[in-house]
């Protein structure tokens, strides 16, 4: 696994190779990681590569982090079967183009960004699609907008983000219990995670819970990440008045943001862009019901969960306060059919399957 952040910290693109390498050691598989260096604790079976950020206006930062991907990363790609590239940086770079030399086969993962800011003269983001055995796509849009741009790849497919098992409802005193530090016994809990990022648009989503009257709709709502947004939200919250009515949690681990989700009444999602948002398969494996703007993404997942995903137009706070207090008045969960197609479609059993295959057909 080549990926740019591990351990996860409530980014698709980091949780994905974290939780694929936990369960295919559980499927007797031997998994190795090659990632950028975090302040945390080593992990088995985990080279890393220190990212230099002084200069990086000149050219020596990349080839120092290039010649220690190299030196880090050439001895876990020579002992694999198979190499697993997670989205586009430098190191992913030039860790595929070990790969490709040294003869040994690689699976590329496009997450979004790297996609939907192709402008079709990257030539080392072209050689990397173009010598991948295999490219997955977190999303049909995703795909769909590769073939758009001319991104050159041979074989394909669409594998959709799964939901952890951890991400599940939560009775009613287990549910009560996260609650009430958080919201009084007749307010309602919305929530929202990302990381604080200018597309995550938390602006549009605290100007929208602006918008309602708090004697119509007595809400909290929590915001869980972190980010360099982070000062300025804050900022813009107290100017809305809204300091006695949001939270700000910073980074909360995953088993807690799964509790977040469960006790919630509500997940908004404010963002300009997704592929396929994860925290929104979360919140509704969860039980919770979901606003979300029209992202790319949220407009995939709004024709697949109709009953329980209501999409509002993005930037717009007026429209995101109106979706949110029609959620809000329905006051329901999720329907048994979203809950099925979750479980069908979604789930880390099938993710595992798909990727198993896609690995051994890379080595055929």
């Amino acid at each position: 696994m080549v990926t740019p952040h591990l351990p996860p910290y409530q980014a698709a693109n980091a949780l994905l190779p974290h939780v694929l390498g936990i369960e295919l050691e559980k499927r007797g598989h031997g998994v190795s990681f090659l990632t950028f260096a975090t302040n945390d604790p080593p992990r088995a079976r985990t080279a890393c590569v220190r990212r230099r950020t002084a200069f990086r206006v000149t050219r020596i930062p990349q080839l120092l982090e290039a010649l220690e991907t190299r030196r880090k990363g050439l001895p876990l790609i020579e002992a694999a079967d198979v190499v697993h590239v997670h989205s586009n940086t430098w190191m992913n770079q030039v860790a595929a183009r070990l790969a490709h030399r040294h003869d040994k086969p690689y699976v590329l993962t496009h997450y979004g960004t790297e996609i939907w800011h192709h402008d079709g003269k990257n030539r080392a983001f072209k050689t990397l699609n173009r010598n991948a055995r295999h490219v997955t796509f977190y999303s049909a849009g995703l795909l769909a907008r590769a073939r758009e741009l001319n991104v050159p790849f041979g074989e394909a497919s669409v594998v959709y983000p799964a939901v952890d098992i951890l991400f599940s409802p939560l009775g009613p005193p287990e549910r009560q219990a996260v609650r009430a530090p958080l919201v009084g016994q007749s307010e309602s809990l919305l929530f929202n995670v990302k990381r604080l990022h200018p597309l995550a648009d938390h602006a549009t989503l605290l100007r929208a819970f602006a918008l309602l009257d708090p004697s119509q709709v007595k809400a909290k709502l929590v915001i869980a990440g972190s980010g360099d947004e982070r000062a300025g939200l804050k900022t813009l919250a107290q100017e809305l008045g809204l300091s006695s009515r949001v939270r700000f949690l910073g980074l909360v681990p995953n088993q807690e943001v799964a509790k977040l989700h469960a006790a919630a009444d509500l997940f908004v999602l404010s963002s300009r862009l997704e592929a396929t948002p994860t925290v929104v398969l979360e919140a509704l494996a969860c039980g919770t019901r979901v606003v979300s703007t029209d992202n790319p993404g949220g407009l995939e997942l709004g024709g697949m969960f109709p009953d329980d995903l209501r999409i509002v137009p993005k930037e717009n706070p007026q429209a995101l306060a109106d979706g949110i207090a029609a959620s809000l008045r329905e006051n329901r969960r999720i329907s048994e059919k979203t809950a099925r197609l979750i479980d069908e479609r979604f789930s880390l059993r099938g993710l595992v399957d798909r990727y198993c295959q896609i690995y051994e057909e890379a080595q055929r």
